[in-house]
């Protein structure tokens, strides 16, 4: 299971009856994780660059054209049922870190609604289930922050 995962394991598989289709906004699944965060920081190389200043605009770019908002996400990980509601967020914008809070130590910021209040969180700390939509772009981007910083 994933960093960013809140899918409770349980020994019957789970049966969801199907709504609508899904809608596709991620790169051709072919690709794997780096080439994801080549393509998302807009670089031709074959290497992953680090994280600095540039690189992290790059990213916000990136997520803002592509991260379907508003967004519901948990933040911290619900560790039971009863935590899903409680911990429970909406992310409405993520914030320019060339203008807001975020740098090459904390990554990209969003500001999210948590019941009435609305709060500026790391992108990093939020917490998808993995059939989100959204699961793969923020998991990329985790990957990227922590292992080239």
């Amino acid at each position: 299971m994933s960093r960013t995962s809140a899918r409770m394991l349980s020994p019957e598989p789970l049966r969801v009856a199907p709504t609508e289709p899904r809608l596709t906004i991620y790169p051709p699944s072919g690709l794997d994780r780096e080439q994801r965060i080549i393509r998302a920081l807009g670089k031709s190389k074959r290497s992953i660059p680090h994280v600095d200043e540039a690189t992290l605009s790059s990213y916000y770019r990136y997520l803002s054209a592509h991260l379907p908002l508003p967004l519901a996400a948990h933040y911290p990980m619900p560790t039971s049922p009863s935590e899903e509601a409680e911990f429970q967020c909406i992310v409405l914008a993520l914030l320019d870190p060339s203008k807001h809070l975020g740098d090459a130590m904390d990554g990209i910021f969003c500001k999210t609604r948590k019941g009435r209040y609305e709060v500026n969180l790391p992108l990093l700390d939020l917490y998808l289930p993995e059939e989100d939509r959204a699961f793969q772009l923020i998991e990329d981007y985790w990957y990227w922050f922590w292992n080239w910083r």
